[in-house]
Parts: C-alpha cells; structure tokens; sequence
C-alpha cells in the first residue's frame, strides 16, 4: 500500500508538504501541490481513514512561544489573544512558554497550532514546528509550508520617524539600537539610515548608540556611557528602536543636565500607556498591539477549522508626535 512517505520520497518534498496538499492545507506553491496530487494518483494512494480520524483529534491547546516577560508589549498582546480565544465558541487553551531546541510539546501533539513571538527562533526551528502545526510568526517573516507570516512596517515606520526629526532642520541625529539579535532592532536601524540617505545626510556611526537591549535600564546604561565620554551634547535628535529604550535615554540625558526638547529631541517606538504620562510626553510609533493579538487569534481560528481565505497579514502603524519633539524649528 503506497503511504504520503512514498509519495513525498517521488515527489523530493517532505512528508508534511504531501500531507498538506492532499488536505488542502498550508501555503503551499500550486505547482508542487499539482505534481504531489498527479503522483498520489498515478502511484493509486489512498488515504488511510484511521490515520485521518487521528489527525483530526484535536487537543484544543495553541502553544505561544515567547522570549520572556519584560516590558509592556508582549503581555498587551497576550491579552489581545487571549479576549478572542475566551469568546470564541470553541475554547482554546494558550500555554505560554519558551522555545527550546527539542519542542517537545509541538512534536508529541500536545498544542494544535503555534504562535511564535520570539524573534531569536531560527528560520529552522520555525520550519521544524511547521512540519508539526500550523504556524504564525509575530513580527517576522520566514517562507515554507504552513507558516503565516504576521508584520509591522518597522523599516517603514523608523524611516518616517526619522524624517519628523530631518523635516525641523535637524542634521545630527543619533540612534539607539536595541538587541542586536532581533529583527525589528535591524529594520528599524535600515529605516533610520535609510531617511538620512533620503534627504541628502551622511550616515555617521559615531551617532549610533548600542544598548543590546530593548530595556529601560540598558538604554540609560548606554546613553549614560556615551554622555559621559562626550565634551558636549553629539546629536540634535536621538531616534530610538523603542519607548523602553527612550525613557532611559531621558533619563541619562537629564542627569547630564540636558532637556528634551529644548537641547535635543527625543522619540521611541512602541507608543506603551508610559509615552503619554512620561515628562516630556514622548513622541513615538503606535502599534495597536492588543488589536495585533486579537488579529493573530482570529488568524489562528481561521486556520484551526481550516477555512481557505485564511492569510498573514501586515499591521498598520501612525506616527504619534508628543512633546519630546513639540519644536517646530532647530537652530
């Protein structure tokens, strides 16, 4: 009796891309789900009706991967995903939790589907949980079978915020890198660079400013570090990879006896509930992060009853501008 082994060894694909396209499932290239379709036919496969009855058994649990518990953004997500799946008619339990190299509870069917949000999974992790479930990606792209990708415009976004800052004359303006292992840290660095390029500024790495991190805390460290080697204020604006990292910046730059904006302007991405309420207010990039869980949650049902309109998507952002760059002009 022929298997999906026997059809996926003929076809070079793998055992989950045969499964998916005699299914109807995943994203997978028409081309190949055709050559998968005439081969199952020619090699007179017919689908096992225990097997399916397996398939079908659903443990009603999304695993949602995530790289910890700091800051605001994840936890507003969480809660965004979490509204949606308590309303949901059918209910769905989330297990929140880290990725590790086994993915133990992808492989022995414990989780139904999957939500990675941590940006340090690699692409062949991704696609190893893929082969298992149904995967959405926070924030990242990565192309293969059965995985939606999910994204925010941060290249985009960085560039625009950038040119705020160039359109009220400022020429020396720095920036504050978060985790050098994220993806969101490198495209808003590309956006940045990318509006100086844009209205005609050279591009000065001594005006780049390495926290490692998208925290508070790191963000005042390195901003304290580079204040403190410096005769006087280096920069007109300092363009920050987000809130967390800006609050810590206006934190060092006040202890160095600088104000914002009157000495320099300050901005952030994220727009957290603290960019409001913060002195000065700040300006930043709003993402409506619990409308993003809520849209990753509907994606998820979509997939989970198998309906074919179901796709990644891209979220919109706005440029939210606070007192931090309340000038209108810089001398």
């Amino acid at each position: 009796m022929t298997t999906i082994k026997d059809i996926a060894k003929a076809c070079g694909v793998s055992a989950s891309t045969v499964s998916y396209a005699l299914s109807e499932r995943g994203t997978i290239a028409e081309k190949t789900k055709n050559k998968i379709k005439e081969t199952a036919k020619a090699m007179n496969y017919v689908p096992n009706a225990h097997a399916r009855g397996l398939k079908k058994k659903r443990s009603h649990k999304i695993a949602v991967f995530v790289p910890g518990f700091q800051g605001t953004v994840h936890p507003t997500i969480l809660a965004g995903i979490a509204n949606v799946m308590r309303t949901n008619q059918v209910l769905y339990n989330l297990l929140v939790t880290f990725c590790d190299e086994d993915m133990t509870i992808v492989k022995d069917g414990s989780v139904d589907l999957a939500i990675v949000m941590d940006s340090n999974v690699t692409k062949q992790m991704i696609h190893d949980i893929a082969s298992h479930v149904p995967t959405i990606l926070f924030d990242q792209s990565a192309e293969g079978d059965n995985v939606y990708n999910t994204t925010v415009q941060n290249e985009e976004a960085m560039a625009l915020m950038t040119t705020l800052m160039i359109n009220k004359g400022l020429k020396r303006i720095g920036f504050l890198l978060g985790s050098s292992t994220s993806t969101h840290n490198t495209l808003r660095f590309l956006g940045y660079k990318r509006a100086l390029r844009d209205h005609g500024l050279v591009f000065d790495p001594s005006l780049v400013y390495d926290a490692d991190a998208f925290t508070e805390f790191k963000g005042h460290e390195a901003m304290d570090l580079a204040l403190a080697k410096a005769e006087d204020l280096p920069f007109e604006g300092l363009v920050c990879c987000n809130d967390e990292l800006a609050f810590g910046a206006l934190g060092a730059l006040g202890e160095h006896g600088f104000k914002v904006p009157e000495d320099c302007l300050v901005s952030g991405f994220d727009n957290i509930a603290r960019a409001e309420t913060s002195i000065p207010s700040l300006t930043t990039v709003m993402i409506d992060w619990y409308d993003y869980g809520q849209r990753m949650a509907k994606l998820a049902l979509d997939l989970l009853s198998e309906k074919p309109d179901a796709t990644s998507f891209v979220v919109d952002f706005k440029i939210i501008e606070r007192k931090s760059t309340s000038r209108s002009s810089h001398s």
